[in-house]
């Protein structure tokens, strides 16, 4: 729990004891006064249970890349398994487009431009 959630909390309490105070007494600046520190304590309470939301949120996220990134281990290794040549081959196609990139990089944006356009129309066809 983050620590502005407890001091926020007892903030809120001895601004409300104050404002009781100063409306059992009659005096309008102490009222106002427990009132402003209510507020204060209330708002600082909110901005301790944001951090905490925050927190535990990072933290569903961390897992759940954790888990992802597990999956995809499986994944490679399942693919590895079933198919032992795929990694040589990857490696021999890598290196011929990579040398035609580095040759030519005008040629090889304009080729990848289009593919991307005909996948595009490919998946959401011409309406």
């Amino acid at each position: 729990m983050d620590e502005k959630r407890v001091t926020g909390e007892v903030k809120k309490v001895a601004g409300q004891a104050e404002g009781a105070a100063g409306d059992l007494t009659g005096d309008k600046e102490t009222k106002a006064d427990g009132q402003a520190t209510e507020l204060r304590g209330t708002v600082e309470n909110l901005v301790g249970q944001a951090k905490d939301a925050a927190r535990d949120i990072a933290g569903q996220a961390s897992q759940a890349a954790g888990q992802a990134g597990e999956i995809a281990r499986g994944a490679l290794r399942t693919g590895r398994e079933r198919l032992p040549g795929a990694d040589e081959a990857y490696r021999r196609g890598s290196a011929a487009v990579r040398g035609h990139v580095q040759e030519a990089p005008l040629i090889a944006l304009v080729a990848a431009l289009g593919v991307g356009y005909l996948l595009g129309l490919l998946v959401h066809g011409r309406d």
